[in-house]
């Protein structure tokens, strides 16, 4: 042509960007794997990640950290690109490792974004966690003492010590710090599905570790500012104290015979009617004489008003004989009363 003249010697620079054969599988090196690794991701797993992802020739297209968030994904499920699903798959909480992906098994021949058609692509990824979603709790316990009779249940008040953090070491929270126990009444929906399942059947004095999936703790959302979406959580728990409920429905009970009159008991003045402030005054005072026990670590007066409004049938703030009854007296009625 009119560039090229006949007969010419022709020189060429050239630079190597990448090369792949169209029979190249992925490509991975381990960067690190934990000394400790009880369980490999596989076909179906969450995974948090972080990633650098750049071409062969080291050009940058994106980074997890620049947005200082992690890339969360099920794998081997085509979600991610095939190189991707491929890589992420065997690796271990914790693990870097860099998995190198022919175009194929990447954005092909269009490319998509930063990224130019038919480029081979680096990822260095480091797995922060993974669960599956048909995860339970797990529960490992670290001591537990010789007398180890009376077990934790639903509807007794705990009071424990904990260490939060995520998989990877993370600190969340601690109340050692704070210097003050958590206390909570076991099953009333007061702390994470997870975390009521990891407080069942502990003794007083006893340390656990509590691992607990996203979806049994703060799910894909989180708590802004505090617990990243979609993370697992260990509680390393030690329980120091533990007052026993009552038998679930109740909120309050007698430790002894009831009263034949009770009604006329807690009528002070005897004219047929018992308002709010009779009905607290009595049951303070069966509390205080040791008479009766009321469902530890609610609010008092909250527990008291709650008993008196569903004994208060028509809702006029008084409770006549007629409408006053004892739970086993109560035609299947589910209430909290006496």
């Amino acid at each position: 042509g009119k560039e090229i003249p006949g007969q010419a010697s022709l020189v060429f620079d050239v630079v190597l960007l990448d090369l792949h054969n169209p029979k190249d599988g992925i490509t991975i090196e381990n960067q690190h794997v934990p000394e400790s690794c009880e369980r490999r991701s596989q076909t179906g797993d969450f995974l948090r990640y972080h990633y650098n992802g750049t071409l062969l020739d080291g050009t940058l297209f994106d980074s997890s950290y620049s947005r200082n968030r992690t890339y969360d994904t099920y794998v081997g499920k085509g979600y991610v690109i095939a190189g991707m699903d491929e890589g992420l798959l065997g690796v271990c909480t914790g693990e870097k490792r860099r998995i190198i992906i022919p175009p194929h098994l990447g954005y092909g021949e269009e490319g998509r974004g930063k990224i130019p058609g038919s480029a081979v692509l680096v990822f260095d990824i480091h797995v922060v966690d993974f669960h599956n979603p048909s995860d339970s709790v797990s529960i490992t316990v670290n001591y537990k003492p010789s007398n180890c009779t009376v077990l934790s249940k639903k509807g007794d008040y705990l009071k424990y010590h904990y260490n939060a953090s995520l998989l990877d070491g993370t600190l969340l929270d601690s109340t050692h710090s704070l210097g003050k126990t958590y206390n909570i009444v076991l099953g009333s929906g007061q702390v994470v599905v997870g975390m009521d399942m990891g407080l069942q059947d502990m003794c007083v004095g006893e340390r656990r570790t509590v691992v607990i999936p996203p979806h049994l703790g703060y799910g894909e959302d989180g708590v802004e500012g505090e617990v990243p979406g979609s993370a697992v959580l260990v509680f390393d728990i030690e329980l120091l104290e533990l007052v026993s409920g009552l038998p679930e429905g109740y909120m309050f009970v007698w430790n002894g015979e009831v009263s034949p009159n009770l009604f006329e008991e807690i009528d002070q003045n005897h004219d047929g009617e018992v308002l709010l402030e009779e009905f607290s005054e009595y049951i303070q005072a069966q509390v205080d004489s040791g008479k009766g026990k009321l469902a530890p670590g609610f609010d008092f007066e909250k527990i008291v008003k709650n008993m008196f409004t569903n004994q208060d049938r028509d809702g006029n703030g008084k409770v006549t004989a007629e409408e006053f009854k004892l739970k086993d007296q109560e035609a299947k009625e589910e209430h909290d009363e006496l």
